[in-house]
C-alpha cells in the first residue's frame, strides 16, 4: 500500500508547479471525484504527502539518535500538553511543531518542512522509505495488494487494467480511457480521456491483449498499435513504448537498518477475543 501510494504521488505531473501546501487550501473544492487530467491539477495529496513526510522525520529521528527517540516521543509532547484532559480543539501552528520537534531532535525542522511543503518538487519524498531501509522500484508483476484490490474491483463489476506507470493512462474494463497522465507516453500520442480503445495489435481489446501488447514491444523496435474509438470516429494510434509492464513495489535495502518494519510493529499487544460458543443449530447439528 506504501509503495502504491508513494508511486502515485511521485508520479503526478502537477507536482511540477502545485506544492503540497497548495493541496490543502480550499480543500473543499478538490474533494470530487477525480476529474479528466488529476494529475496534472493534484488533488487533497497533502494525505498522502503528509504521511511520507511524517515517515521521513521519524525515520531521521531515529537514525539521528541512536534509535532512541522516535516520531512517539514528538506525539508525546505536541499531543500531551496539559495533561490527560480529554478531547479538546486545540490550534497550533508550524512554529509549534518545529519547537517541539526540536524538543525531541534539535535540527533545521524549519528547512525541513519548508521543502517538503511549501515548494513544487518534481518528486515525492522518498527519503523515510530509503532511510526505513527500503526503496521504491518498479516491476512486471503487480504487487499482492495490487492483485487484492484488482480482484475485489472486478467482483464488484469493475476490472480494467493498470498501465498507469508504462503507458501513462489508465483504462475501464470496455476499453474506456478515464485518465491519461499529462506528458506520458498515452498523451504524448494525443490519447485523450474519454475515448476508448477497440483494438490492440490486430484484436479486439481486452485487458489481457493490452498486458500482451505490452509484453511484446518490450526491448524491440515495434510499436503497440491501437485502435481508438472517439464518438463515430475511428483512428490508428501507435504507442512508441518499450519498457515492458511496469508496477511498483518496496524493496528491501541489503545492509541497512530496517526502521520500516519497526515503525509497523503495533506499539502494543493485540487484544484477542474469546471465541464465541456454538449450539448445536450452528454447528450444523
Amino acid at each position: 500500500m506504501l509503495a502504491d501510494s508513494a508511486a502515485a504521488l511521485d508520479n503526478e505531473s502537477g507536482r511540477n508547479w502545485r506544492s503540497t501546501e497548495d493541496t490543502g487550501i480550499a480543500s473543499s473544492i478538490v474533494r470530487r471525484p477525480i476529474a479528466p487530467w488529476g494529475n496534472w491539477t493534484r488533488g487533497q495529496s497533502y494525505y498522502q504527502e503528509g504521511e511520507l513526510v511524517w515517515l521521513d522525520a521519524d525515520t531521521l529521528i531515529r537514525e539521528k539518535t541512536g534509535d532512541k527517540k522516535s516520531l512517539t516521543d514528538f506525539l508525546h509532547i505536541f499531543l500531551g500538553k496539559g495533561g490527560d484532559t480529554g478531547p479538546l480543539i486545540v490550534p497550533y501552528d508550524r512554529k509549534e511543531l518545529i519547537h517541539d520537534l526540536n524538543e525531541v531532535l534539535p535540527y533545521d525542522w524549519a528547512t525541513f518542512l519548508h521543502d517538503r511543503i511549501d515548494l513544487p518538487t518534481p518528486h515525492t519524498d522518498l527519503d523515510g522509505i530509503a532511510r526505513g531501509g527500503y526503496k521504491l522500484v518498479y516491476t512486471d508483476k503487480p504487487n499482492p495488494t495490487d492483485r487484492m484490490l484488482a480482484g475485489a474491483f472486478a467482483r464488484r463489476g469493475g476490472g480494467g487494467v493498470n498501465v498507469w506507470y508504462s503507458l501513462g493512462m489508465r483504462i475501464t474494463g470496455d476499453g474506456t480511457v478515464n485518465e491519461v497522465k499529462y506528458d506520458g507516453v498515452a498523451d504524448k500520442a494525443a490519447l485523450t480521456p474519454g475515448e476508448k480503445l477497440v483494438g490492440v495489435n490486430g484484436e479486439v481489446f481486452s485487458p489481457d491483449s493490452l498486458r500482451q501488447a505490452i509484453d511484446d514491444a518490450k526491448g524491440n523496435a515495434t510499436p503497440i498499435h491501437l485502435i481508438v474509438q472517439d464518438g463515430t470516429a475511428l483512428s490508428v494510434i501507435d504507442l512508441n513504448y518499450h519498457d515492458g509492464e511496469r508496477y511498483p513495489t518496496l524493496q528491501r535495502i541489503d545492509g541497512t537498518t530496517d526502521y520500516l518494519d519497526e515503525i509497523t510493529k503495533p506499539l502494543s499487544p493485540a487484544t484477542v477475543l474469546p471465541t464465541p460458543t456454538r449450539g448445536p443449530r450452528e454447528n450444523g447439528n
